[in-house]
């Protein structure tokens, strides 16, 4: 009798596609009350160190920021980021169900607020399909795929 002996790679099966968070936000405008919009937040598991924030705009095209997983993690649960992206969690003294997300860069900024509780279940899957420490496994896999295919 012999053991069943698999490989890492069997043992980890390839995501299937991005995995996609639909919501509503709101922008948060100064002096004005908060103007809602559709949101999309996606994870590819080919790219597992971050995550993207689209939002459609009126000509059909969508503004899209990248930033860190583990920024996006952090931000939930403590004020994170420095740069472009930043992120407060919901505000425990108000009883305020959204995370804050500000967004910058040379032209503009943008101060969004996101409803926390679907935002955290999306996360925590994203987690469970590619889980800490095994981000560059998947990309080193992804690397190595898109290499044969361009050999061939």
């Amino acid at each position: 009798m012999h053991a069943d002996r698999r490989t890492d790679e069997e043992e980890m099966p390839w995501p299937e596609g991005d995995i996609l968070l639909d919501l509503t936000i709101s922008l948060i405008v100064s002096g004005s009350r908060p103007m809602p919009l559709p949101a999309r937040f996606i994870f590819d598991p080919r790219f597992p160190l971050a995550v993207v924030l689209e939002m459609p705009q009126a000509d059909g095209s969508a503004n899209r920021w990248s930033f860190g997983r583990d920024l996006l993690q952090a931000g939930l649960l403590r004020p994170s980021g420095e740069g472009d992206v930043r992120i407060w969690p919901p505000c425990r003294c108000s009883g305020r169900p959204h995370a804050r997300i500000l967004l910058r860069d040379a032209f503009a900024s943008a101060l969004l607020d996101v409803p926390v509780q679907p935002l955290w279940q999306w996360l925590q899957h994203t987690w469970r399909v590619v889980p800490r420490q095994e981000e560059a496994r998947w990309s080193d896999r992804h690397i190595t795929i898109e290499k044969l295919l361009s050999d061939s």
